[in-house]
């Protein structure tokens, strides 16, 4: 047996080690339902049918073809950008209402949780801005 696209591989067996970590949790605490038991048959098939895409070397190639694909590139690309910007903004209206709530409630905990927002709200502008710099300069 060859593995042919190593990332899948990982994937696959990450998620079938998962499932098999789920199952083993839930017959040592005996809460085994319904939900458990859906999640870790998805699990495990969707572990299996990872770890065969990476082990069929038609799959992996067709893979590795639509990876490299310029069209799929640049969805990634636009989707990975619009998810940051979403998660910026979304990091700053939490980052004031915390802030707004800890000032009117006067619990020092809000506050907390608004200034730690304000932190990773500050880190992604100056990770964004170093990016920007480092992509202006390779153009």
């Amino acid at each position: 047996m060859k593995i042919y696209n190593k990332k899948e591989f990982i994937s696959g067996a990450f998620m079938g080690a998962l499932g098999l970590l789920n199952l083993i949790l839930s017959i040592i605490r005996q809460d085994l339902d319904i939900n458990s038991i859906i999640l870790i048959v998805v699990l495990f098939v969707l572990g299996f049918g990872t770890i065969m895409r990476s082990i069929s070397q038609r799959m992996a190639k067709e893979d590795k073809l639509e990876e490299l694909d310029e069209r799929n590139r640049l969805i990634t690309m636009k989707s990975k950008s619009k998810s940051f910007r979403i998660t910026q903004i979304i990091s700053f209206m939490l980052m004031i209402v915390l802030l707004v709530i800890g000032k009117v409630s006067g619990y020092e905990g809000f506050i907390a949780m608004g200034v730690g927002l304000a932190f990773a709200f500050t880190i992604s502008m100056f990770a964004e801005i170093f990016t920007y710099m480092y992509y202006e300069s390779k153009n």
